[in-house]
């Protein structure tokens, strides 16, 4: 009785479901439970890693390893990960927040930089499409420094326009929806936090305008 015992947990541990991994917005799919930075690159995102690195995104936090490319990542289901290039930066993006704060401002917007946080940028934005067209709302970003190489986190969004619900459990527009404090704290009212990556910016000119047509899109979508 014993030995089926074990057996059967064998069995169970054999046919672990698979991991969904995000690399640069792509999803794959993974029977592996850990990889190296480098391995990501290579393997998914079909880049060099002695001219890439590789960043996890976790919400409002990024963990960089650059220079760690052999150090083993422990995988979990709907992980972000996006590869950055060390190869130079475009002048006209030398300084991400700033790069993007004159991009929206050449498309109509005027925002606005919170106090002390140079790279937490937010303004009005006139919904246009979907069930929330015709509403004025603000919308927040957190603005990388490399900036396109990155795109920025968000949005943050307010007033509220979803129920908080963090997991990833349901599809878009229900799930990924958290509470934004910092937004709360530093730029008043109620704010939310959107976790929309931008699947296809590697495909992208990668521009403030391709970036504001993913979040165009968003809102098509609620």
């Amino acid at each position: 009785m014993e030995h089926a015992t074990q057996v059967k947990l064998s069995k169970a541990e054999d046919h672990c479901p698979p991991i969904h991994i995000f690399v640069d917005g792509e999803d794959f799919t993974t029977d592996e439970r850990q990889l190296t930075a480098n391995q990501i690159i290579t393997e998914y995102g079909k880049k060099d890693p002695a001219t890439n690195y590789l960043v996890e995104i976790q919400g409002n936090h990024k963990v960089s390893f650059q220079g760690k490319g052999d150090e083993l990542i422990k995988l979990h289901n709907n992980e972000s990960f996006q590869i950055v290039s060390t190869g130079p930066t475009p002048v006209s993006f030398n300084n991400g927040p700033m790069a993007f704060a004159e991009g929206l401002r050449t498309l109509g917007y005027d925002p606005q930089v919170l106090m002390s946080m140079p790279d937490h940028l937010i303004f009005d934005y006139p919904v246009e499409v979907g069930r929330c067209a015709g509403k004025m709302v603000r919308l927040g970003f957190i603005v990388p420094p490399d900036f396109p190489n990155i795109t920025p986190s968000g949005p943050h969004v307010s007033p509220p326009i979803q129920a908080i619900h963090p997991s990833n459990d349901l599809p878009h527009p229900q799930g990924g929806v958290h509470a934004s404090p910092d937004f709360n704290k530093n730029a008043g009212g109620d704010w939310q936090y959107w976790s929309r990556p931008c699947k296809d910016w590697g495909q992208r000119k990668r521009t403030v305008a391709a970036y504001m047509a993913h979040i165009w899109r968003l809102w098509e979508t609620q």
